[in-house]
C-alpha cells in the first residue's frame, strides 16, 4: 500500500508514513450492490421473524438462501489485496446481522413462552388444572387473569364464582353471581341455584327472600319455597260482584298472613287471617302481607271489591224487648226468599247459627237474641236484637224446684248423692231450668239434664224434667215441638 501524499510504499501495519508523516486512513472497499442486498435481506429477516414469532422459522430462514450467505462470507471475510496480501474489511453490517440472529435465537423462544403464559387459554387451563387437585386459591388467581383478558366470558365468570365459594370467598362469589343475573344468559337457573345455596349456608334468609322475589324460574322457586315470601294469593280477582263472596288468602309456604279491611297498610300487629272473609254488599279494600317462618316479608298486595247486592229486609220480631211474667212464644216474620238464623247470647248470627223454623219458647231468665235474615245470594240483612227477661209468679222458685228434683232423683237411685254423681261414671249430672211452659192450664219449669265429665266439658243428655211451679210435682218431659211436651209422672 502506498502513501497517498508522497507515493512511497508504506510499512505494513503503520498508520503514519515514515517519509512524509501523512496519517493513513483505512477505508474499506464497499460493494454498493452487495451492501444493498445485505441491508434488504436483513430487514426482511427481522420483519419475518417478528411476524412469525417462531424459533423454527429463524432456523429455516438462515438455511434457505445459500447465495446470500456466500456473498456475505466473500464480502466480509479475508480477501486478497492488490499486493497479494490478506486484508480485512470492517465488519459493521456483519456484526449487526450476527447480533440480530443471536438476539432472536434467544428472545423468540422466551417471547413465545411469555405470550403463551399471558394468553386466555393458558390461564383458563391452569385454573382448571389447579381446581382438579382442589387448589382453589390458585385456581381463582389464574381465572381472574383469564377474565382480565376476556371479561365477557360468562361461563368463566360462573366458574370463578364456584372457585370463590370453594376457596371460602363466599361474599365474592355472591357479588359475581349477582352481576351474572343482570345479564342475558341460558345459565340463569344454575346461577340462581348456586347463589341460593351459598346464601342458605350463610343463613342469610333475608337476602334469599329478595332473590326469590325476582326469580321467575318455577323449579328454583319450588326448590327453595320455604325461604320465599311471595305475594299472598287471593281466591277471587278484584272487581264488581253481584253475589256474596268469601275471600281466602294464603301464602306460598308456612307463615302468617296479616290483613286490613280499612285500606291501611298491614303490619305484624294487624289481624291474622284464619278463616274466609265474608263480603256482603258494599265496597271493600283488602290489603294483605305474608310473613314466612324465617321472618321474611312479602310485598303488600291490595285487592278492591264492590259487592252490588240488595240487602234483604231485616226480620220482624213479634215481641219487643222487656220483662215477661208468663210463658211466651217468640215469632219471627221474614221474606220467603230468606232464612232466619239467631243466637241467644248476643253474638252475631251466621249461617252456622241456630236456624229459626217455628215459634220459639222464651228462655227463663235473661236472654239476648240476635236475629238475621239471609237471602239466597247469601246477603245478610241488618241484625235485629231483642233482650227478654222471663220470670213467673210461683210457689216454688227455680232454686227450690231444682232441689226437689235432685232429692227425688237421689231417692230413686238415679243419682248417687245430692252433688249429682251417677252410677258407673266419674262425672256428675247437672240440671238447668231453660224455659217455662203452660200445659193444660198449669205452668211448668222445664229442666234440662247435662253431664259434666272430669275435664269440665258439658254434654247434653237429652233428658228433660217438668216441675209444677205450684205443687213441685215432678214429670219426665218429652218435647214434641216448641212449646209442646208430653209429660210422664216420675213415680211411674
Amino acid at each position: 500500500m502506498k502513501c497517498p501524499k508522497c507515493g512511497r510504499e508504506l510499512v505494513e501495519g503503520k498508520l503514519l508514513c515514515e517519509y512524509c508523516g501523512e496519517e493513513i486512513t483505512m477505508v474499506p472497499e464497499f460493494d454498493i450492490e452487495l451492501e444493498a442486498e445485505i441491508h434488504k435481506n436483513l430487514s426482511n429477516m427481522v420483519e419475518d421473524i417478528s411476524l412469525h414469532n417462531d424459533e423454527e422459522f429463524v432456523e429455516e430462514f438462515l438455511e434457505e438462501d445459500d447465495d446470500f450467505k456466500e456473498n456475505i462470507r466473500d464480502y466480509f471475510l479475508l480477501k486478497d489485496n492488490e499486493n497479494g496480501k490478506k486484508g480485512r474489511r470492517l465488519l459493521p453490517f456483519f456484526a449487526i446481522a450476527i447480533f440480530i440472529i443471536v438476539l432472536f435465537a434467544v428472545i423468540v423462544p422466551k417471547t413465545k413462552q411469555t405470550i403463551q403464559e399471558n394468553s386466555y387459554e393458558y390461564q383458563y387451563n391452569k385454573a382448571i388444572e389447579c381446581a382438579t387437585i382442589e387448589h382453589y386459591d390458585e385456581a381463582v388467581i389464574y381465572l381472574e387473569r383469564a377474565l382480565a383478558l376476556n371479561p365477557g366470558d360468562i361461563d368463566a365468570r360462573f366458574l370463578l364464582a364456584k372457585y370463590y365459594d370453594k376457596s371460602g370467598q363466599s361474599q365474592s362469589a355472591i357479588l359475581v353471581l349477582g352481576e351474572l343475573l343482570e345479564l342475558e344468559t341460558e345459565r340463569k337457573e344454575e346461577i340462581y341455584d348456586l347463589l341460593l345455596k351459598i346464601l342458605e349456608t350463610r343463613q342469610d334468609f333475608e337476602k334469599m327472600g329478595e332473590v326469590l322475589k325476582k326469580c321467575k324460574i318455577p323449579r328454583i322457586v319450588s326448590k327453595y319455597n320455604k325461604y320465599a315470601a311471595l305475594d299472598p294469593e287471593f281466591n277471587k280477582e278484584e272487581g264488581v260482584y253481584d253475589e256474596l263472596i268469601s275471600i281466602t288468602i294464603k301464602g306460598n309456604t308456612e307463615g302468617f298472613v296479616y290483613y286490613t279491611l280499612d285500606g291501611s297498610m298491614p303490619t305484624r300487629n294487624s289481624m291474622v287471617y284464619e278463616s274466609p272473609i265474608l263480603l256482603e254488599s258494599g265496597d271493600y279494600v283488602i290489603k294483605a302481607l305474608f310473613v314466612n317462618m324465617f321472618g321474611i316479608e312479602s310485598d303488600v298486595i291490595t285487592k278492591t271489591y264492590y259487592i252490588n247486592l240488595s240487602i234483604p229486609d231485616e226480620p220482624d220480631i213479634s215481641l219487643e224487648s222487656g220483662s215477661y211474667s208468663e210463658p211466651q212464644m217468640i215469632e219471627i216474620y221474614h221474606a220467603d226468599d230468606t232464612k232466619i238464623f239467631y243466637t241467644t247470647d248476643g253474638t252475631t248470627p251466621t249461617e252456622k247459627s241456630l236456624r229459626y223454623t217455628e215459634p220459639l219458647e222464651m228462655p227463663y231468665g235473661v236472654s239476648n237474641f240476635a236475629i238475621v235474615a239471609i237471602n239466597e245470594a247469601g246477603v245478610h240483612s241488618n241484625v235485629v236484637k231483642r233482650t227478654f227477661q222471663m220470670s213467673v209468679q210461683a210457689n216454688f222458685s227455680p232454686t227450690l224446684a231444682l232441689q226437689v228434683l235432685y232429692n227425688n232423683l237421689w231417692a230413686k237411685g238415679i243419682l248417687l248423692d245430692l252433688d249429682g254423681h251417677v252410677p258407673n261414671r266419674l262425672g256428675v249430672n247437672e240440671y238447668v231450668i231453660k224455659t217455662v211452659v203452660e200445659l193444660g192450664g198449669r205452668t211448668y219449669y222445664i229442666a234440662h239434664e247435662q253431664y259434666i265429665d272430669t275435664t269440665g266439658k258439658t254434654h247434653e243428655t237429652n233428658n228433660m224434667y217438668a216441675i209444677d211451679t205450684e205443687t213441685a210435682d215432678l214429670y219426665i218431659a218429652r218435647k214434641m215441638s216448641e212449646g209442646k211436651y208430653i209429660l210422664k209422672a216420675l213415680s211411674e
